[in-house]
Protein backbone atom coordinates (compact mmCIF):
# COMPACT_ATOMS: atom_id res chain seq x y z
CA UNK A 1 0.00 0.00 0.00
CA UNK A 2 3.02 2.55 1.16
CA UNK A 3 4.57 1.60 -2.38
CA UNK A 4 1.15 2.36 -4.67
CA UNK A 5 0.57 5.82 -2.30
CA UNK A 6 4.26 6.93 -3.11
CA UNK A 7 2.99 6.16 -6.71
CA UNK A 8 -0.10 7.98 -6.67
CA UNK A 9 1.59 10.82 -5.59
CA UNK A 10 4.27 11.09 -7.97
CA UNK A 11 7.09 10.62 -5.39
CA UNK A 12 9.98 7.74 -6.57
CA UNK A 13 12.37 7.65 -4.01
CA UNK A 14 10.22 8.01 -0.71
CA UNK A 15 10.64 5.88 2.20
CA UNK A 16 8.30 3.18 2.13
CA UNK A 17 8.89 1.66 5.66
CA UNK A 18 8.03 5.37 7.02
CA UNK A 19 4.94 5.82 5.31
CA UNK A 20 4.20 1.80 6.01
CA UNK A 21 4.42 2.64 9.98
CA UNK A 22 1.89 5.94 9.29
CA UNK A 23 -0.68 3.60 7.84
CA UNK A 24 -0.62 1.44 9.88
CA UNK A 25 -1.20 4.55 12.28
CA UNK A 26 -4.32 5.52 10.30
CA UNK A 27 -5.81 2.07 10.10
CA UNK A 28 -5.62 2.06 14.12
CA UNK A 29 -7.28 5.49 13.77
CA UNK A 30 -4.39 7.25 15.53
CA UNK A 31 -4.46 10.00 13.56
CA UNK A 32 -6.04 11.00 10.00
CA UNK A 33 -4.32 10.76 6.74
CA UNK A 34 -4.33 14.32 5.84
CA UNK A 35 -2.02 15.05 3.27
CA UNK A 36 -2.47 11.91 1.29
CA UNK A 37 -6.22 11.19 1.42
CA UNK A 38 -5.69 12.76 -2.72
CA UNK A 39 -3.43 9.67 -3.05
CA UNK A 40 -5.13 7.13 -1.27
CA UNK A 41 -8.17 8.32 -3.58
CA UNK A 42 -6.09 8.32 -6.69
CA UNK A 43 -5.02 4.59 -5.78
CA UNK A 44 -8.37 3.11 -5.36
CA UNK A 45 -10.02 5.12 -8.40
CA UNK A 46 -12.36 7.39 -6.13
CA UNK A 47 -13.49 10.33 -5.03
CA UNK A 48 -11.83 11.01 -1.61
CA UNK A 49 -15.33 12.18 -0.58
CA UNK A 50 -16.37 8.66 -0.79
CA UNK A 51 -13.04 7.84 1.27
CA UNK A 52 -13.34 10.31 3.85
CA UNK A 53 -16.25 11.71 5.66
CA UNK A 54 -14.01 13.82 7.72
CA UNK A 55 -10.83 15.56 7.81
CA UNK A 56 -9.28 18.15 5.27
CA UNK A 57 -8.35 16.99 1.61
CA UNK A 58 -5.94 19.25 0.09
CA UNK A 59 -5.61 19.71 -3.40
CA UNK A 60 -1.65 19.87 -3.96
CA UNK A 61 0.82 17.17 -3.64
CA UNK A 62 2.00 15.55 -0.21
CA UNK A 63 4.78 17.72 1.03
CA UNK A 64 6.57 14.13 2.43
CA UNK A 65 10.18 14.14 2.11
CA UNK A 66 12.22 10.80 1.57
CA UNK A 67 14.51 11.53 4.17
CA UNK A 68 12.32 13.14 6.76
CA UNK A 69 8.78 12.94 7.94
CA UNK A 70 7.27 15.60 9.96
CA UNK A 71 3.56 14.32 10.20
CA UNK A 72 5.92 11.20 11.92
CA UNK A 73 8.12 13.64 14.20
CA UNK A 74 4.24 14.96 15.81
CA UNK A 75 2.97 11.81 16.10
CA UNK A 76 6.06 11.04 18.29
CA UNK A 77 5.84 13.97 20.19
CA UNK A 78 2.22 13.45 21.04
CA UNK A 79 2.91 9.52 22.25
CA UNK A 80 5.72 11.00 24.43
CA UNK A 81 3.59 13.99 26.00
CA UNK A 82 0.59 10.94 26.64
CA UNK A 83 3.26 8.86 28.08
CA UNK A 84 4.97 11.61 30.12
CA UNK A 85 1.47 12.91 31.31
CA UNK A 86 -0.20 9.35 32.37
CA UNK A 87 -0.39 8.01 35.49
CA UNK A 88 -1.63 4.76 34.96
CA UNK A 89 0.18 1.33 36.70
CA UNK A 90 3.07 -0.32 35.30
CA UNK A 91 1.03 -3.40 33.06
CA UNK A 92 -0.79 -0.29 30.91
CA UNK A 93 2.16 2.07 30.95
CA UNK A 94 4.06 -1.05 29.11
CA UNK A 95 1.29 -1.38 26.71
CA UNK A 96 1.56 2.45 26.01
CA UNK A 97 5.12 2.29 25.69
CA UNK A 98 5.12 -0.03 23.26
CA UNK A 99 3.77 1.99 20.19
CA UNK A 100 6.68 4.29 21.36
CA UNK A 101 9.51 1.43 21.33
CA UNK A 102 7.90 0.11 18.12
CA UNK A 103 8.75 3.62 16.17
CA UNK A 104 12.13 3.68 18.13
CA UNK A 105 13.39 0.85 16.88
CA UNK A 106 12.29 1.57 13.88
CA UNK A 107 14.07 5.03 13.10
CA UNK A 108 17.37 3.68 14.55
CA UNK A 109 17.18 0.49 12.23
CA UNK A 110 18.78 1.36 8.77
CA UNK A 111 19.59 -2.33 7.82
CA UNK A 112 18.99 -5.74 9.49
CA UNK A 113 21.87 -7.41 10.13
CA UNK A 114 23.25 -11.00 11.50
CA UNK A 115 22.83 -9.86 15.15
CA UNK A 116 19.37 -9.24 14.29
CA UNK A 117 18.79 -12.12 13.19
CA UNK A 118 20.47 -13.88 15.77
CA UNK A 119 18.00 -12.01 18.32
CA UNK A 120 14.67 -12.86 16.43
CA UNK A 121 15.81 -16.55 16.14
CA UNK A 122 16.08 -16.43 20.08
CA UNK A 123 12.47 -14.56 20.46
CA UNK A 124 10.96 -17.37 18.22
CA UNK A 125 12.52 -20.03 20.48
CA UNK A 126 11.45 -18.41 23.74
CA UNK A 127 7.77 -18.35 22.33
CA UNK A 128 8.20 -21.50 21.67
CA UNK A 129 8.50 -22.61 25.29
CA UNK A 130 5.63 -20.13 26.30
CA UNK A 131 3.03 -21.48 24.44
CA UNK A 132 1.42 -24.31 26.01
CA UNK A 133 2.63 -23.31 29.61
CA UNK A 134 0.64 -19.84 29.30
CA UNK A 135 -2.98 -19.04 28.48
CA UNK A 136 -3.37 -18.19 24.57
CA UNK A 137 -4.66 -14.19 25.33
CA UNK A 138 -1.58 -13.69 27.59
CA UNK A 139 0.72 -14.76 24.67
CA UNK A 140 -0.93 -13.35 21.52
CA UNK A 141 -0.50 -9.54 22.56
CA UNK A 142 2.90 -9.66 22.83
CA UNK A 143 3.40 -12.27 19.59
CA UNK A 144 1.69 -9.66 17.41
CA UNK A 145 3.27 -6.94 18.75
CA UNK A 146 7.03 -8.82 17.93
CA UNK A 147 5.54 -10.00 14.51
CA UNK A 148 4.97 -6.06 13.53
CA UNK A 149 8.38 -4.89 14.67
CA UNK A 150 9.96 -7.88 12.38
CA UNK A 151 7.80 -6.97 9.67
CA UNK A 152 9.49 -3.47 9.63
CA UNK A 153 12.75 -5.46 10.47
CA UNK A 154 12.61 -7.50 6.92
CA UNK A 155 12.07 -4.59 4.85
CA UNK A 156 15.26 -3.37 5.48
CA UNK A 157 17.22 -6.46 5.11
CA UNK A 158 18.96 -8.18 2.34
CA UNK A 159 19.95 -11.88 1.69
CA UNK A 160 21.14 -13.41 3.61
CA UNK A 161 20.17 -11.84 7.16
CA UNK A 162 16.95 -11.77 4.99
CA UNK A 163 15.99 -15.17 4.46
CA UNK A 164 16.97 -15.97 8.89
CA UNK A 165 14.15 -13.16 9.27
CA UNK A 166 11.50 -14.27 6.67
CA UNK A 167 11.75 -18.36 8.42
CA UNK A 168 11.51 -16.48 11.88
CA UNK A 169 8.54 -15.18 10.76
CA UNK A 170 7.56 -18.18 9.50
CA UNK A 171 8.19 -19.49 12.69
CA UNK A 172 5.85 -17.05 14.56
CA UNK A 173 3.18 -16.54 12.04
CA UNK A 174 2.73 -20.49 12.80
CA UNK A 175 2.86 -19.88 16.40
CA UNK A 176 0.07 -17.02 16.32
CA UNK A 177 -2.35 -19.75 14.61
CA UNK A 178 -1.48 -22.14 17.19
CA UNK A 179 -2.34 -19.19 19.50
CA UNK A 180 -5.96 -18.42 17.96
CA UNK A 181 -6.83 -21.63 17.79
CA UNK A 182 -6.52 -22.11 21.32
CA UNK A 183 -8.90 -19.28 21.44
CA UNK A 184 -11.41 -20.76 19.11
CA UNK A 185 -10.59 -18.50 16.24
CA UNK A 186 -10.39 -21.42 13.12
CA UNK A 187 -10.94 -18.75 10.96
CA UNK A 188 -7.93 -16.44 11.57
CA UNK A 189 -5.87 -19.40 12.64
CA UNK A 190 -6.47 -20.60 8.98
CA UNK A 191 -5.14 -17.32 7.57
CA UNK A 192 -2.61 -17.22 9.95
CA UNK A 193 -1.75 -20.90 8.62
CA UNK A 194 -1.55 -19.73 4.98
CA UNK A 195 0.80 -16.82 6.20
CA UNK A 196 3.41 -19.36 7.93
CA UNK A 197 3.59 -21.69 4.83
CA UNK A 198 4.02 -18.94 2.55
CA UNK A 199 6.96 -17.49 4.84
CA UNK A 200 8.67 -20.76 4.67
CA UNK A 201 8.20 -21.11 1.29
CA UNK A 202 10.01 -18.06 0.91
CA UNK A 203 12.60 -18.92 2.84
CA UNK A 204 13.76 -21.60 1.45
CA UNK A 205 13.70 -24.07 4.48
CA UNK A 206 11.81 -27.05 2.94
CA UNK A 207 12.44 -28.41 6.68
CA UNK A 208 10.60 -25.21 7.95
CA UNK A 209 8.14 -25.55 5.41
CA UNK A 210 7.20 -29.22 5.97
CA UNK A 211 6.90 -28.51 9.38
CA UNK A 212 4.51 -26.04 9.57
CA UNK A 213 1.94 -28.14 7.16
CA UNK A 214 2.42 -31.00 9.37
CA UNK A 215 1.13 -28.80 12.66
CA UNK A 216 -1.60 -27.34 10.40
CA UNK A 217 -2.44 -31.11 9.83
CA UNK A 218 -2.70 -31.81 13.48
CA UNK A 219 -4.16 -28.50 14.70
CA UNK A 220 -7.00 -28.26 12.29
CA UNK A 221 -8.53 -31.23 13.57
CA UNK A 222 -9.61 -29.11 16.62
CA UNK A 223 -10.91 -26.30 14.97
CA UNK A 224 -13.80 -28.47 13.01
CA UNK A 225 -12.13 -28.35 9.62
CA UNK A 226 -12.98 -31.50 7.61
CA UNK A 227 -10.49 -34.42 8.11
CA UNK A 228 -9.77 -34.60 4.39
CA UNK A 229 -8.57 -31.02 4.83
CA UNK A 230 -5.75 -32.10 7.77
CA UNK A 231 -5.23 -34.99 5.04
CA UNK A 232 -4.36 -32.79 2.23
CA UNK A 233 -2.35 -30.73 4.35
CA UNK A 234 -0.22 -34.00 6.09
CA UNK A 235 0.70 -34.85 2.13
CA UNK A 236 1.71 -31.85 1.21
CA UNK A 237 3.96 -31.95 4.54
CA UNK A 238 5.28 -35.18 3.90
CA UNK A 239 6.24 -34.24 -0.34
CA UNK A 240 7.75 -31.15 0.97
CA UNK A 241 10.53 -33.56 2.96
CA UNK A 242 10.41 -36.19 0.25
CA UNK A 243 9.17 -38.35 3.04
CA UNK A 244 12.35 -38.23 4.77
CA UNK A 245 12.51 -38.46 8.67
CA UNK A 246 11.54 -35.15 9.89
CA UNK A 247 9.63 -33.27 12.56
CA UNK A 248 7.39 -32.10 9.93
CA UNK A 249 6.96 -36.06 8.49
CA UNK A 250 6.10 -37.03 11.79
CA UNK A 251 3.34 -34.18 12.39
CA UNK A 252 1.93 -35.44 9.14
CA UNK A 253 1.65 -38.96 10.21
CA UNK A 254 0.46 -37.73 13.54
CA UNK A 255 -2.25 -35.81 11.43
CA UNK A 256 -3.26 -38.83 9.22
CA UNK A 257 -3.32 -41.83 12.20
CA UNK A 258 -6.05 -38.94 14.10
CA UNK A 259 -7.86 -38.09 11.08
CA UNK A 260 -8.37 -41.70 9.81
CA UNK A 261 -9.29 -42.69 13.69
CA UNK A 262 -12.16 -39.82 13.61
CA UNK A 263 -13.40 -40.86 10.60
CA UNK A 264 -13.96 -43.85 12.16
CA UNK A 265 -11.37 -45.71 9.41
CA UNK A 266 -9.06 -47.70 11.88
CA UNK A 267 -7.36 -50.20 9.85
CA UNK A 268 -6.14 -46.83 7.79
CA UNK A 269 -5.46 -45.24 11.18
CA UNK A 270 -3.39 -48.40 12.35
CA UNK A 271 -1.22 -48.08 9.93
CA UNK A 272 -1.13 -44.43 9.73
CA UNK A 273 0.18 -44.92 13.36
CA UNK A 274 3.02 -47.48 12.06
CA UNK A 275 4.55 -45.09 9.85
CA UNK A 276 4.83 -42.91 12.54
CA UNK A 277 6.45 -44.85 14.82
CA UNK A 278 8.97 -46.11 11.89
CA UNK A 279 9.72 -42.02 11.39
CA UNK A 280 9.85 -41.21 15.32
CA UNK A 281 12.75 -44.23 15.60
CA UNK A 282 15.13 -42.07 12.89
CA UNK A 283 14.19 -38.56 14.54
CA UNK A 284 17.35 -36.80 15.56
CA UNK A 285 18.32 -37.05 18.94
CA UNK A 286 17.59 -33.52 19.51
CA UNK A 287 14.30 -33.61 18.28
CA UNK A 288 13.15 -36.50 20.13
CA UNK A 289 15.13 -34.65 23.66
CA UNK A 290 12.75 -31.60 23.12
CA UNK A 291 9.92 -32.14 25.20
CA UNK A 292 8.82 -28.83 25.71
CA UNK A 293 8.38 -26.44 22.50
CA UNK A 294 6.04 -26.62 19.85
CA UNK A 295 8.73 -27.73 17.52
CA UNK A 296 10.11 -30.83 19.23
CA UNK A 297 9.10 -34.41 18.86
CA UNK A 298 9.33 -36.22 21.81
CA UNK A 299 8.03 -39.96 22.84
CA UNK A 300 5.44 -38.48 24.71
CA UNK A 301 4.01 -37.27 21.71
CA UNK A 302 3.73 -40.37 20.19
CA UNK A 303 2.67 -42.20 23.05
CA UNK A 304 -0.43 -38.85 22.63
CA UNK A 305 -1.14 -40.00 19.06
CA UNK A 306 -1.27 -43.65 19.66
CA UNK A 307 -3.82 -43.02 22.74
CA UNK A 308 -6.16 -40.90 20.55
CA UNK A 309 -6.02 -43.91 17.81
CA UNK A 310 -6.83 -46.53 20.59
CA UNK A 311 -9.62 -44.61 22.27
CA UNK A 312 -11.51 -44.10 18.59
CA UNK A 313 -11.17 -47.62 18.35
CA UNK A 314 -12.42 -49.03 21.32
CA UNK A 315 -8.77 -50.83 22.40
CA UNK A 316 -8.78 -50.15 26.23
CA UNK A 317 -5.64 -52.03 26.75
CA UNK A 318 -3.66 -50.58 25.06
CA UNK A 319 -5.51 -46.85 25.00
CA UNK A 320 -4.84 -47.28 28.74
CA UNK A 321 -0.69 -48.01 28.15
CA UNK A 322 -0.20 -45.23 25.67
CA UNK A 323 -1.79 -42.99 27.88
CA UNK A 324 0.48 -44.29 30.90
CA UNK A 325 3.30 -43.75 28.98
CA UNK A 326 2.77 -40.48 27.82
CA UNK A 327 1.88 -38.73 31.70
CA UNK A 328 5.10 -40.62 33.02
CA UNK A 329 6.57 -38.49 30.24
CA UNK A 330 5.19 -35.17 30.04
CA UNK A 331 6.53 -32.30 32.20
CA UNK A 332 4.59 -31.67 34.89
CA UNK A 333 3.75 -27.77 34.06
CA UNK A 334 2.27 -29.23 30.61
CA UNK A 335 -0.88 -28.75 31.39
CA UNK A 336 -3.02 -28.77 28.10
CA UNK A 337 -1.54 -31.99 26.71
CA UNK A 338 -1.68 -33.49 30.31
CA UNK A 339 -5.36 -32.70 30.21
CA UNK A 340 -5.75 -34.09 27.00
CA UNK A 341 -4.31 -37.86 27.62
CA UNK A 342 -6.87 -37.61 30.70
CA UNK A 343 -9.48 -36.69 28.33
CA UNK A 344 -8.59 -39.73 26.13
CA UNK A 345 -8.80 -41.84 29.38
CA UNK A 346 -12.40 -40.46 29.65
CA UNK A 347 -13.20 -41.25 26.01
CA UNK A 348 -11.95 -44.93 26.21
CA UNK A 349 -13.97 -44.98 29.21
CA UNK A 350 -17.02 -44.22 27.85
CA UNK A 351 -16.56 -46.11 23.97
CA UNK A 352 -16.70 -49.40 26.30
CA UNK A 353 -19.70 -48.19 28.02
CA UNK A 354 -18.81 -47.06 31.24
CA UNK A 355 -20.61 -43.91 30.68
CA UNK A 356 -20.91 -42.62 33.96
CA UNK A 357 -17.29 -43.01 35.04
CA UNK A 358 -15.99 -41.51 31.74
CA UNK A 359 -18.06 -38.55 31.97
CA UNK A 360 -17.80 -37.45 35.68
CA UNK A 361 -13.57 -37.94 34.72
CA UNK A 362 -14.38 -35.31 32.08
CA UNK A 363 -15.66 -32.73 34.40
CA UNK A 364 -13.12 -33.52 37.24
CA UNK A 365 -10.28 -33.09 34.45
CA UNK A 366 -11.83 -29.79 33.52
CA UNK A 367 -12.18 -28.53 37.07
CA UNK A 368 -8.72 -29.22 38.27
CA UNK A 369 -7.18 -27.39 35.27
CA UNK A 370 -5.70 -23.64 36.27
CA UNK A 371 -8.47 -21.60 36.03
CA UNK A 372 -7.11 -19.65 32.78
CA UNK A 373 -6.71 -23.25 30.64
CA UNK A 374 -10.25 -23.76 31.43
CA UNK A 375 -11.81 -22.48 28.00
CA UNK A 376 -8.58 -23.39 26.11
CA UNK A 377 -10.63 -24.67 22.59
CA UNK A 378 -8.66 -27.69 22.26
CA UNK A 379 -8.87 -28.73 25.41
CA UNK A 380 -12.67 -28.13 25.01
CA UNK A 381 -12.51 -29.91 21.46
CA UNK A 382 -10.95 -33.13 23.12
CA UNK A 383 -13.68 -32.98 25.99
CA UNK A 384 -16.59 -32.68 23.59
CA UNK A 385 -15.01 -35.78 21.48
CA UNK A 386 -14.27 -38.07 24.30
CA UNK A 387 -18.23 -37.47 25.44
CA UNK A 388 -19.55 -37.84 21.87
CA UNK A 389 -17.98 -41.65 21.95
CA UNK A 390 -21.40 -42.77 23.92
CA UNK A 391 -23.35 -44.71 22.50
CA UNK A 392 -27.09 -43.67 21.46
CA UNK A 393 -28.75 -45.74 24.21
CA UNK A 394 -26.42 -43.33 27.00
CA UNK A 395 -26.82 -40.51 24.98
CA UNK A 396 -29.09 -39.01 28.02
CA UNK A 397 -27.57 -40.60 30.64
CA UNK A 398 -27.46 -37.48 33.42
CA UNK A 399 -23.78 -37.89 33.93
CA UNK A 400 -23.24 -37.11 30.35
CA UNK A 401 -25.83 -34.21 30.40
CA UNK A 402 -23.82 -32.71 33.46
CA UNK A 403 -20.58 -32.67 31.49
CA UNK A 404 -22.37 -31.39 28.14
CA UNK A 405 -23.66 -28.36 30.49
CA UNK A 406 -20.24 -27.79 32.19
CA UNK A 407 -18.77 -27.48 28.81
CA UNK A 408 -21.51 -24.88 27.82
CA UNK A 409 -21.21 -22.93 30.65
CA UNK A 410 -17.59 -22.63 30.63
CA UNK A 411 -18.27 -20.99 27.37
Amino acid sequence: MARQLLHADGLERGNVANLARQIYDWEKGRNFPRDWAPAYAKAFKLDPSELFSTGVVMEASSPYEPDHDHEEDEVKRRALLGLLATTAVAAPLGRDAEHLRATLTGTLTTEATERDADTWERVAFDYAHEVDQLPPAVVLRDLLADVAELDVLISRANDPVRGRLVNTAAHLAALTAYQLTGLGDPRAARRWWRTAAHAADASGDNATASHIRGKEAVLSLYTGRSELSSLDAAEKAIELNHGRPSAGVASANSARAQAYAQLGRHNEAEQALADLTRVFEHLPAKTKQDSITMWGWSEQRLHHVASYVHMHSGDVDRAQQAQDAAMARYPAESFLPRAQIELHRAGGLIKAGDTDSGAQHVMRILEELPAAHRLDAMIRRTAFTSLGLASSKDAKRPALRDAYAMLAGAR
